[in-house]
């Protein structure tokens, strides 16, 4: 028979017989104080007392020396984050036990906090989820090529580190590789008969005691990512026997209906992660893949665009002339109200409204030469795209929007010319704040009421 063993939490508390206060040592390293306590064990704050360096103590706590316990663990989780060697991945410097026989090992302090607690504040931005989810795959496709399950992926092993180059995107430290499953071994570092992992985020052949792959982690970043985006687990009850069967039966409710904007290419990313059947879901790496290209989606979508539609009204006053864009065709009509209007129909060519401006500017530069004034020289800018309003109202403005015009013949001049009017109105785009929902209420305590932040 298999009992479940949560590692959510522990439930000792702050006065726990085994916990160690400022002053004491393990080895060369005295302790500061308490930086978290979790299922497994305790961390703490210390510094190397010849040194002076400082660094991070887990111990494992002493009601689990009992028969069965191997304490190699720890010696385990030393050798696979330095089997596996990655940026995102803790690093562990040092392992010993103290007198009383609990292991511990040392490893680098972290500042900042846990994804768990950053999620308590409320929906963090997409675009900040997105690049933490992509962050903590990279370290598990480094560990999956190493030969290593982490088995207990969740937010509270997420640690975010404090980015000085961008502190808009932290850097991810992925913590508390203890239950960590090395493949094709048989070597076993959990108590014989227990299921190990935190109901929550528990893989369906992990509730089925089963042999774990790399796909186990990716159904447990499955369960991540649909409670960063959503605000609330997949599956929630009152024990951990409930969650498990729901882990193995219940089908999730589908992110949108809970988030409507989340994009539906993320929303069939994280259901294909949440399959049951391992060999149903995307590896690491295409996971990885598909959040970055649902990160360029997203950004591409963000930036500045046009606020004027193809076949928008388009007025240039030219010496007395009007010229409209309608929605015809591609030829030129001369209206009946007024005998100088031409309505002139949007184009489906750049070079055909650059011929047709054209023309008008040299009959408007003829008539400069015919009454002896000299017009300002033009400056060569950039045609406007058909789909852009732009009003002139002089002839000078008017040349403005067309390259230098080569000398031309005089012509007969009309008899009067237009004064320079305004410069053209200034366009402006307006964006619409996006909204924002309160975080729900999960029920981690229900399932363990005394648990706590494990900090690794």
């Amino acid at each position: 028979m298999r009992t479940m063993v949560s590692t959510a939490g522990g439930g000792l508390g702050p006065t726990c017989p085994d916990e160690l206060g400022p002053g004491a040592q393990a080895g060369p390293w005295i302790v500061e104080r308490e930086l978290g306590r979790g299922g497994m064990g305790a961390v703490y704050a210390v510094v190397h007392e010849s040194i002076g360096k400082r660094a991070a103590l887990k111990i494992v706590h002493r009601r689990l020396l009992v028969p069965g316990f191997n304490p190699d663990r720890m010696l385990l989780e030393a050798k696979v984050v330095n089997q596996v060697g990655h940026p995102g991945i803790v690093d562990i410097f040092e392992t010993g036990s103290l007198d009383d026989g609990r292991p511990y090992i040392v490893m680098e302090r972290l500042e900042g906090r846990a994804l768990s607690a950053r999620a308590d504040e409320g929906v963090l931005p997409h675009a900040l989820a997105l690049g933490i989810l992509i962050q903590v795959c990279d370290a598990l496709i480094a560990a999956h090529a190493a030969g290593i399950v982490h088995r207990d992926l969740k937010l509270d092993n997420v640690f975010l580190v404090d980015h000085p180059d961008d502190p808009t995107q932290p850097k991810v430290k992925l913590l508390d590789w203890g239950i960590a499953k090395v493949i094709n071994t048989d070597v076993k570092h959990t108590i014989d008969g227990q299921l190990v992992g935190t109901p929550q985020y528990l893989a369906p052949e992990q509730a089925r005691g089963q042999t774990v792959s790399p796909k186990t982690d990716v159904y447990s970043l499955g369960v991540m990512a649909y409670e960063l985006f959503t605000d609330v687990l997949p599956f929630e009850a009152e024990t951990a026997a409930e969650l498990m069967t729901m882990h193995l039966r219940a089908t999730p409710q589908p992110p949108r209906e809970l988030s409507p904007e989340i994009p539906s290419r993320l929303e069939a990313l994280i259901l294909a992660m949440l399959q049951k059947a391992p060999d149903a879901r995307p590896s690491a790496r295409a996971v990885m893949a598909e959040l970055e290209a649902i990160r360029g989606e997203a950004l591409a979508a963000q930036r500045p665009r046009s606020t004027t539609q193809p076949g928008a009204e388009i007025s240039v006053p030219l010496v007395g002339f009007r010229a409209r864009s309608a929605s015809g065709g591609h030829h030129i009509t001369r209206a009946t109200p007024h005998p100088d209007e031409v309505v002139v129909a949007p184009p489906r060519r750049r070079w055909r409204v650059l011929a047709g401006v054209a023309a008008a500017v040299v009959v408007a530069l003829a008539f400069g030469f015919a009454t002896g004034d000299s017009p300002a020289p033009a400056a060569a800018i950039a045609a406007p795209p058909p789909a852009e309003s732009v009003r002139v109202d002089s002839v000078t403005s008017a040349a403005a929007v067309i390259a230098p015009v080569a000398t031309v013949p005089a012509v007969t001049a009309p008899a009067a010319m237009p004064a320079s009017a305004a410069p053209p109105p200034r366009m402006t785009t307006k964006h619409r704040a996006k909204p924002t929902k309160a975080r729900r209420a999960t029920h981690h305590d229900a399932v363990d009421p005394n648990g706590t932040l494990d900090a690794y």
